[in-house]
């Protein structure tokens, strides 16, 4: 890998954040979820509803050299779409991607990060501090709901 850069995602990375989101999702997400599953996903990140979140979040995209592997939103105080290229996972993209999203957060006030994540991702939020609040089983996927408290009070 180059050195990786961290930056806002503008309009023109939509197509890239889409491939990149979908391929994740199809790639990484199929052992723990149902192909219809995996589909419905992959269907919720089609580059118009990516257009969407750039409007409706903070979004930044992780890049090594002028390639987007990753990406990362903050909506309200939930993190929200972590996504790193399946052939860099477990290699600090989305490490350095929550550190980022961390630091943002707590600039802009936020106590204590939400976040949804996979059957897939648990155990990578829960080696960065998150904590299990519960379980919530959903047909359309189902998640851990978890939190970290970002504050040091």
């Amino acid at each position: 890998m180059d050195e990786l850069t961290i930056r806002p995602a503008t309009a023109a990375d939509v197509p890239a954040l889409s491939d990149l989101i979908r391929r994740t999702v199809r790639l990484s997400n199929a052992s723990d979820y149902a192909a219809p599953v995996v589909e419905l996903i992959s269907a919720n990140y089609a580059p118009d509803k990516v257009a969407q979140r750039l409007v409706e979040r903070d979004v930044f995209v992780c890049l090594d050299g002028p390639t987007i592997v990753g990406t990362i939103g903050l909506g309200g105080d939930k993190l929200r779409s972590l996504f790193v290229e399946p052939g860099l996972q477990g290699k600090g993209v989305g490490a350095r991607l929550v550190a980022h999203l961390e630091a943002h957060a707590r600039k802009a006030g936020v106590a204590e990060l939400h976040l949804s994540s996979s059957i897939t991702a648990r155990g990578f939020y829960e080696r960065l501090g998150y904590r299990v609040i519960r379980f919530d089983e959903r047909e359309d996927g189902s998640t851990f709901l978890m939190s970290k408290t970002l504050t040091d009070c």
